[in-house]
């Protein structure tokens, strides 16, 4: 069962892009083809088979940004752990 989870999918020349999202009542297909220039690379290593983006980051790749991917742009997770046993003030 798919939670809200988003694939993308980007053709060999980086021209096109796909983005496919199942939100309860069906799927959803998202397609951007560039006419000019490449979407950047998400992946770090020849054969890479999986990458994960949060939404900020597919965002920014989606409008062009050569950034996203390459290093992580958005702050690490807080645990809620970690909230509930340091929040005593």
């Amino acid at each position: 069962m798919l939670k809200g989870d988003v694939f993308l999918f980007v053709g060999r020349c980086r021209r096109r892009a796909k983005v496919l999202h199942f939100d309860s009542t069906g799927l959803v297909l998202l397609t951007k083809r560039l006419f000019r220039g490449r979407f950047a690379r998400p992946w770090c290593e020849e054969g890479a088979q999986a990458v994960e983006l949060t939404v900020s980051e597919l965002s920014l790749f989606l409008e062009g940004c050569e950034l996203a991917g390459r290093w992580k742009l958005s702050p690490p997770a807080v645990d809620e752990k970690v909230l509930a046993v340091g929040g005593g003030l």
